[in-house]
This record gives structure tokens, sequence and C-alpha cells, in this order.
């Protein structure tokens, strides 16, 4: 063997085991975003009264006295609804870092798929989404006490504050300009999720299985209402830091001991 081949198996060699400890790290901060997002569905079901915070406008029933009530256990929650938002933003952040070191690995195996735009809808894509979280959190807030200031002067009740709450949702500017950022922010998250999968999947850091999970990941939250698309997305970051920390059932695809492409394998 040439000294030339020596010196590309040490460097490669030395490659992989920095991938590896850094996996380890990057693998706890994947972890640290799933149980995050568990404990922010936790806090805010139990702070909402297991009915979860309703958006956009209701017609009809007791759909619609919910609103009211839902805002009133708003305002007598709130603190622990700003731990659950603070929770939501960290496992958002989270992902972040899990995004860079996927895109380090796809580099190392083939650069001309870790294109530039990659890096930055990593940045993006979370912090958008962390923002319109914080911006959802402070309107609904604003709602909340002005239902409660309301009710407070005009002594309201019954159908009155029903038909107030609904009032004010629908007026409420900053719901609505959250929600379209809700809205365009999962669009990007989606796309970065669809993009990154398949560059990894393509070099064989992937396994077909899980390149098409983070596809279906990412349309899910594009298109899925409610918490659907969250699942999803968590349940690819979570299977990413199982990958990451080297405990993937059957072991990890071939891509992970070398430093060029590998085929890609079925699951």
């Amino acid at each position: 063997m040439s000294k030339k081949q020596d010196a590309k198996r040490d460097s490669d060699a030395a490659i992989l085991d920095a991938e590896r400890k850094t996996g380890r790290l990057v693998g706890a901060a994947a972890a640290a975003s799933i149980v995050a997002t568990v404990a922010t569905l936790a806090v805010a079901s139990s702070a909402a009264g297991g009915s979860g915070l309703p958006k956009g406008t209701v017609a009809g029933g007791d759909a619609v006295i919910d609103r009211a009530k839902v805002l009133i256990r708003f305002n007598a929650n709130e603190a622990q609804l700003a731990t659950a938002t603070g929770l939501r933003v960290l496992g958002l952040l989270l992902m972040i870092v899990v995004g860079l070191f996927l895109i380090r690995l796809v580099r190392t195996r083939d650069s001309s798929l870790a294109r530039p735009y990659l890096v930055w809808l990593t940045f993006i894509g979370p912090v958008l989404m962390s923002i319109s979280t914080i911006a959802g959190f402070i309107s609904y807030g604003d709602v909340a006490d002005h239902l409660i200031a309301l009710k407070d002067a005009n002594g309201l009740s019954g159908k009155a504050l029903t038909d107030q709450a609904v009032k004010l949702i629908d007026d409420s500017s900053g719901l609505r300009i959250t929600q379209f950022g809700d809205g365009a922010t999962r669009i990007v998250v989606a796309i970065w999720l669809a993009l990154i999968a398949t560059a990894a999947m393509r070099v064989g850091l992937l396994t077909r299985f899980l390149g098409y999970w983070g596809v279906a990941a990412g349309a899910s939250l594009a298109i899925l209402p409610g918490a659907g698309g969250d699942a999803m997305m968590a349940g690819w970051i979570g299977s990413m830091g199982v990958l990451f920390l080297g405990y993937w059932p059957g072991g990890r695809p071939l891509a992970w001991d070398s430093t060029e492409p590998q085929e890609i394998e079925a699951i």
C-alpha cells in the first residue's frame, strides 16, 4: 500500500472517529428535542384542561362555548403555558444541531449534495417556527387578558361572554398574522426536511425507509392539521438521534463506516 493510500486511510479513520464522537453529542441533542416536545404537549394539555388551544373561528354549539372557557383557562394558567412555549422553542432550536450534523455527514461523502441553501434552511425553518410560536402565545395572551378585563368590567357571562370571546379572536390581527406565519414556516420546515432527508439517503446515510419518512414528515407538517405533522417530524428527529448514537436496530447503513457514498439500503 502506497504512502498516499496510507494517508487516505488514516485521514478517513480520523474523520469517522470524529463523527462518532460528535454523533453521541448530537444524538443527545435530538433526544432532548423529543423530550422537550413531549413535555410541551403534557404541560399545555394540563394547563388547558386537556382541550388544547383552538385556532381560528369556530361556529355552533359547544365548540363556540369552549372559546370563552379556553381563553379563561389560558389567563389562569399563563405561566404554565409560557413554560410550554419555551419548551416548544427549545425543541425546535435543537433541531438545528441535528440538521447541521447531518449536512456535515453528507458533505463529507458528497459535497455536491450539501448545498449552501440546506444550511440556511436548517437555521431559517426552526427559527421562524420558534418566532411564530412565541408570537402566537403573546397574541393569544393579549386576547385572553382583554376578555377577562371585559368580563370583570361588564359582568359578562354565558352567551354574552361566549360571543365576546369569539369576536375578540376573530378581530385579533395578531392571531391572524401568527396563523398565517405558522402555515408559512411549516412549509419552509417541510421543504428542509424533505431536502435533507433526500440528500442523506442519496449518500447512503439513511435507508430508503428513513429517507422517505423524512420526506413524508415534511409533507405531513405542511398539509396535516393539528399535531399530526408535528408528531411525524418529532418521530423522524428521534430516529436521527438513535442513528447518531449508533443504536439503530440491525445496525447503521454502510455509509456510516465510510467517507464515500454507499448503496442505499431498503430498510
